[in-house]
């Protein structure tokens, strides 16, 4: 039997150690390759991800401005409005000063002449003032007849004002009929103060 040269031997187990440390690098190395590539997926997911984030943060911010700008607006177009109406006195013109008896409407002479002062006191104020004019009546009668009783009320009180000289735009008339007394309708010194007029003066 030929012995091998120590040559070939040599050369023989150097091929083979070769080839298992191509095959040691190819089962080694191959996983972590592919644990690499879905690294880098998902890093690459991720680096889209906050673009996108970034993309929505930059959209509020924008809309967050424009809040911010239609409330600055908003708030200066405010200042430039005018004041609202606000409440300047409430005057109840009862019936020791009206002087309207039981189911009338007409105003006495005593009636008018507190009507005056009270135009004369608007007047020398110099402001523009809204004034609503609210009739009441006592419970003598039905529910129609007191609701129509307190609007003539009313409108004799705003006819006066009107010739004394308060614009009518500026005046308006509403009836509580027998639904607000002031006192109790069982006496009559309370079914008195309930025929009555309030004048509300707002600016």
């Amino acid at each position: 039997m030929s012995r091998l040269s120590p040559l070939i031997v040599a050369s023989s187990v150097l091929l083979l150690s070769a080839c298992a440390t191509k095959d040691f690098v190819r089962e080694t190395v191959a996983p972590v390759e592919t644990r690499v590539d879905g690294l880098g997926t998902r890093v690459q997911a991720h680096d889209d991800g906050l673009k996108a984030l970034d993309g929505r943060l930059q959209g509020s911010e924008a809309r967050i401005q424009a809040l911010q700008k239609d409330a600055a607006e908003r708030a200066l177009a405010a200042k430039n409005l005018p004041a609202p109406p606000g409440l300047l006195m409430s005057t109840v013109l009862t019936d020791d000063k009206i002087k309207f008896s039981s189911g009338r409407a007409q105003l006495t002479e005593q009636g008018a002449q507190e009507l005056d002062q009270l135009v004369a006191k608007l007047k020398a104020d110099n402001q523009p003032v809204f004034v609503e004019i609210q009739g009441h009546t006592d419970s003598t009668g039905s529910d129609a007849t007191n609701q129509q009783l307190g609007l003539k009320r009313a409108e004799a009180v705003r006819l006066h004002l009107a010739r004394a000289g308060l614009p009518l735009a500026r005046m308006a008339t509403i009836s509580y009929g027998e639904s607000a007394p002031l006192a109790d309708n069982n006496t009559r010194e309370g079914r008195s103060a309930n025929r009555r007029v309030q004048l509300v003066v707002m600016r």
